[in-house]
């Protein structure tokens, strides 16, 4: 087909995504789920910052920029900063869940921050809503977390790595308490270990 036909059949659609992936077979399979859930938009895909560049250079303005976070040589964040990018209408979709990721989507400017694990009704779903202009994050990440001054200061402690026998010694609290104490940090954290517990406080930023 030559070029003009090509850009006149992409004209007959009513949103242009594309999809920047280095992952072969989930961008294949992306492509196909958009192409069914989506039947007035022209999908393109790009597995390399070259192609994406190439495509961003070329005549087509996109409604959409799906973008992993994870390239390989390459961070999808860091990407947002480069001129072919910025200011362009860009959600992660990314298999990450930490919350430091979701707040530098949010912070950067972008539509949203999805989750590759999410069921293909849903994530068809936000996509439109992504493409309706709407932002769409995790609301639940994007809630701070509340410590209570005691639960704040046991979890200072066990960052330090100090047994619950220390931890009651230097609050003055029977180990008992402690270990209510710990219970409310795992149930808030949604950890079960207390290895889990420092590293999901350090990721909200909690100690």
């Amino acid at each position: 087909m030559l070029y003009d036909e090509v850009m006149m059949t992409v004209q007959n659609y009513l949103s242009k995504i594309l999809i920047i992936d280095d992952h072969q077979i989930y961008l294949d399979g992306l492509e196909m789920l958009l192409k069914q859930g989506l039947s007035d938009a022209a999908i393109y895909k790009a597995s390399t910052l070259e192609d994406a560049k190439n495509l961003l250079k070329s005549d087509l303005e996109f409604d959409l920029i799906l973008l992993d976070i994870n390239l390989n040589n390459a961070n999808g964040f860091d990407l947002c900063e480069l001129d072919e990018l910025k200011h362009q209408p860009i959600a992660i979709l990314s298999a990450s869940e930490h919350i430091k990721d979701i707040q530098q989507a949010h912070a950067l400017g972008l539509l949203g921050f999805l989750n590759k694990a999410t069921d293909n009704e849903k994530l068809i779903d936000d996509i439109q809503r992504l493409l309706r202009g709407e932002c769409i994050f995790p609301t639940k990440d994007m809630t701070q977390t509340v410590l209570t001054p005691r639960q704040q200061d046991v979890l200072n402690l066990l960052s330090q790595g100090y047994p619950n026998k220390v931890i009651c010694k230097q609050l003055s609290l029977s180990e008992a308490t402690v270990k209510t104490h710990l219970r409310a940090l795992f149930n808030i954290l949604d950890v079960h270990t207390r290895t889990e517990c420092v590293s999901v406080a350090r990721e909200k930023n909690l100690i």
